[in-house]
């Protein structure tokens, strides 16, 4: 029993990957754009653009980082529980991340802001522009 996958032409099967890329990509960026804003606008980062800058590049490595390890894990699922077992794989990928964004989604939809975290005693504190002046 052969997979449909296998059936399909290479410039359909190119096709449809690149389809993919677009519908996982732009989301990506959107969704790293709107973090961005989003802590730009957080008193603890507001005016400091080093702060701003290291905390959207974790973002965007950890995402990456994660992206890889997810093309890791391909051949190994592949070969060992099929194609089937790998789009089961990113469905409940993706219903985690639906999961880790819904507190997000709550604040923005009925308007609850996340309390300011102080720092504890021992740690360094991220310095606003209005802790400074």
């Amino acid at each position: 029993r052969g997979n449909k996958a296998d059936a399909l032409g290479t410039g359909q099967l190119m096709i449809i990957l690149a389809c993919m890329g677009i519908l996982i990509g732009g989301p990506n960026n959107i969704v790293t754009s709107a973090v961005a804003a989003d802590l730009a606008e957080h008193p603890s980062i507001r005016g400091n653009k080093a702060a701003l800058g290291t905390v959207v590049g974790l973002i965007n490595g950890s995402g990456s980082f994660v992206a890889a390890l997810g093309q890791i894990a391909v051949p190994y699922i592949t070969d060992a529980l099929g194609w089937p077992a790998l789009w089961y794989f990113m469905l409940i990928a993706t219903i985690i991340s639906c999961i880790l964004m819904l507190p997000k989604i709550y604040s923005e939809l009925f308007g609850v802001d996340a309390p300011i975290a102080t720092a504890k005693p021992g740690y360094a504190a991220v310095a606003s522009a209005e802790s400074k002046a």
